[in-house]
């Protein structure tokens, strides 16, 4: 059995940072919804550099893992649009 590797695994700050403010976002837009019995501490204490940048002490294992595997499932996963059902044929 072949196990996969995340694509979008981040080997640059950069590319780390892409992730959380991917993570960010959809957490603004609705998109993330978390159980009531799972302590999500570690999103509120991330902070911000005064040039911008996320200050990457700030930031724990849980909200490092969730935005690393929110951002490799968000591409990798086909977006459905609302208005068109999975039964709909594309022309």
């Amino acid at each position: 059995m072949k196990i996969e590797t995340m694509r979008s695994r981040p080997f640059s700050r950069a590319s780390f940072e892409r992730n959380l403010f991917i993570y960010s976002e959809s957490m603004k837009q609705g998109r993330i919804f978390f159980h009531q019995d799972i302590s999500m501490d570690g999103l509120l204490r991330v902070r911000m550099l005064p040039n911008g940048r996320i200050d990457l002490l700030s930031i724990d294992e849980m909200t490092r893992l969730n935005a690393n595997m929110h951002a490799e499932m968000s591409f990798s996963m086909p977006l459905m649009q609302k208005d068109s059902s999975p039964d709909e044929e594309s022309p």
